[in-house]
């Protein structure tokens, strides 16, 4: 994959990305912004609750929340002093996306003052500030063209827009005149969605992309209202990778892409914030790099996917050569196709077809058989690979002559960890927060900041025993009692590594715990006074679950509780082996015929060498 490639984001992930930042943002204060010049983008720093968060803005390219720590000239342009004079200490009222398009409106007020910045990441976009009257008062740069000129003291206008909201048609007679169009260029161009929204709804919809829209005027239009109803109410963020590299960034599930590698996050921000974390920032340089390089870069670009593409479709033909021999073999004896697949194309001339197979587009020879096609579709490949080579060497040729784009790659990751993450930490069944000290000082602070005079906290009969609480939680369910038990005996890290079988673990209230030492004893840091009754859990079993959801998310505790939220799970009793090693085969095995970046192995071998007590242990696999 090419490192200086851009990122792709539709509409669909601009409306996505609104009602998130709108989240996280309203009612922030702007703390301060910043300007990279050798990088081109902005970075403002918001404070919301005690917490800092950083927002890039890539003026016609992206905008994200980072978690990373990115450089910033030590003297600020004098630009940015302007825009600094009027956006600091102004409060964020909300986030909204303008008329479907890719630029988003942040309301912001205070000191009198009411404006808006607006964020264009459209081609040739601005970074612009204006007041309530929309003059503006900032611009990341002057532009005039023949529709708006960006200066500040003039009025602003919005960039044309040539993309359709399809909330908005009510009939299609205004779109009949686009029947005779090739289905591509008229969801790509005409509706101005672009090519990875035109590439979903040709997937989800079977129809081919070469084909006119005709009569499916009204299967296009309902197909992208889905797609937005999807982004509004079931955003689904990912990257996809090819050969560990990301290639596209989407804020709902894509269909085309889903035999690409690829990683589920928790909002669209995070995901292009690994984007730009893995493939870096390209450089903003006055002497930028010729139309014929930019050309080359992005047809690289699409060989690379095409090749990838071709691979992928190869290698189901041969998972799925029985079904696919059958396919030719009835189209040439004029026989009904198998069921799941769906013939959308013949053509006499050249004797083939072209067919869908779970939402994918095959063209097969009808004169080849079925291995011969994918064999055909690899060698395909290799020649599209071989004029990659080409290319990149012309690339490299041209480069040479031109002042050419390099790209930065930040250097060191910001963990903005939350309060209980200084604990060990799990999630109970009933979804409530269970806290287990680490050390001495973390039992000190648990036991006075976050356990109340009802709390419930637990101990394990053991000395150096970690306590426990259900935080929040005054009345737990027998099943949040046990796990919350489970932990405390487990993380009991003496009796783990002596390799007992079972604990007896007791619970008490807040109020029976004390820092008061009896008269002529001393209490050590970690360490409480338990007045009045024990309340015991006999025999609690040092057996510990870990278990992989779908999602490739790690989930531990009860046997109960990880069964029920994964599809595979192991368990760690006391033992001999090397923690380290036994994380690595437990992964290993819960990725079998799974395909994960690199990156993401480490960070799920990480999480479970972290849930694992002590320093050895012995794991054991459900069948």
């Amino acid at each position: 994959m090419d490192k200086t490639r851009k990122i792709s984001l539709s509409s669909i992930d601009y409306l996505v990305l609104a009602r998130e930042l709108s989240r996280e943002l309203c009612g922030a204060w702007v703390d301060n912004v910043y300007y990279e010049p050798k990088y081109g983008y902005y970075l403002f720093k918001f404070r919301v609750e005690g917490v800092v968060k950083k927002l890039i803005v890539i003026p016609g390219e992206a905008v994200f929340i980072t978690r990373y720590d990115y450089p910033v000239p030590e003297k600020p342009p004098a630009h940015l002093m302007r825009l600094r004079k009027f956006v600091q200490n102004l409060r964020v009222e909300n986030v909204e996306q303008h008329d479907f398009d890719r630029i988003l409106i942040i309301s912001l007020s205070g000191k009198g003052f009411r404006g808006r910045l607006i964020i264009e990441c459209l081609k040739k976009g601005a970074l612009v500030l204006v007041s309530e009257d929309w003059l503006i008062l900032f611009t990341s740069y002057r532009l005039e063209t023949g529709v708006r000129v960006l200066e500040e003291g003039r009025r602003y206008v919005f960039p044309p827009s040539n993309i359709m909201d399809p909330r908005s048609l009510g009939d299609f007679q205004s779109l009949s005149e686009f029947a005779s169009e090739r289905i591509d260029r008229f969801i790509a161009g005409k509706l101005g969605f672009g090519t990875k929204i035109m590439n979903e709804i040709c997937a989800r919809t079977g129809l081919a992309q070469n084909t006119k829209v005709n009569g499916n005027m009204q299967t296009i239009i309902d197909t992208a209202r889905m797609l937005i109803r999807e982004a509004e109410e079931k955003a689904s963020p990912r990257l996809y990778y090819s050969n560990a590299s990301p290639i596209e960034v989407s804020g709902i599930s894509l269909t085309f892409m889903r035999d690409f590698e690829q990683k589920v996050f928790t909002t669209l921000s995070e995901a292009v914030d690994e984007y730009y974390a893995t493939l870096g920032f390209e450089t903003t340089v006055e002497d930028k790099a010729s139309k014929e390089l930019e050309g080359l870069l992005k047809a690289r670009e699409n060989m690379v996917l095409q090749a990838d593409m071709l691979k992928l479709k190869a290698k189901t033909i041969m998972d799925n050569l029985h079904l696919f021999q059958t396919i030719l073999e009835n189209v040439k004896n004029g026989k009904e196709v198998p069921e799941e697949v769906k013939v959308v194309e013949r053509d006499y001339v050249k004797n083939r077809i072209r067919v869908l197979f779970k939402n994918v587009e095959y063209l097969l020879d009808l004169n080849s058989s079925a291995a011969s096609n994918a064999s055909r579709m690899f060698e395909e490949a290799k020649k599209i690979e071989k004029h990659v080579s080409e290319v990149d060497a012309k690339i490299a040729a041209l480069k040479e002559k031109t002042v050419c784009t390099g790209r930065m790659v930040p250097e060191k990751r910001i963990e903005e960890k939350k309060w209980y993450e200084k604990f060990r930490w799990n999630t109970s069944v009933n979804g409530n927060l269970i806290l287990a000290g680490k050390d001495a000082g973390t039992n000190e602070l648990l036991v006075k900041k976050y356990v109340s005079e009802n709390s419930i906290v637990l101990h394990a009969d053991f000395i150096g025993a970690p306590f426990v609480t259900i935080y929040g939680v005054e009345n737990p369910s027998e099943e949040e009692l046990r796990e919350a038990a489970l932990m405390a005996a487990c993380y009991t890290t003496r009796a783990w590594e002596s390799k007992y079988a079972s604990l007896d673990v007791y619970w008490v209230r807040g109020n029976q715990l004390s820092k008061q030492a009896p008269p002529g004893q001393y209490l050590p840091k970690g360490a409480f006074m338990v007045y009045g009754e024990k309340n015991f859990i006999r025999n609690v079993e040092m057996k510990l679950w870990v278990g992989i959801t779908e999602e490739n998310e790690i989930v531990y505790g009860c046997f109960e509780k990880v069964k029920s939220k994964c599809t595979r799970y192991a368990y760690v009793i006391p033992g001999s082996k090397n923690k380290d090693e036994e994380a690595s085969r437990i992964v290993e095995k819960f990725l079998k015929d799974r395909s994960l970046p690199r990156r993401e192995v480490v960070r799920l071998r990480e999480l479970v060498k972290n849930i694992i007590p002590g320093r050895h242990c012995e794991a054991h696999y459900a069948s």
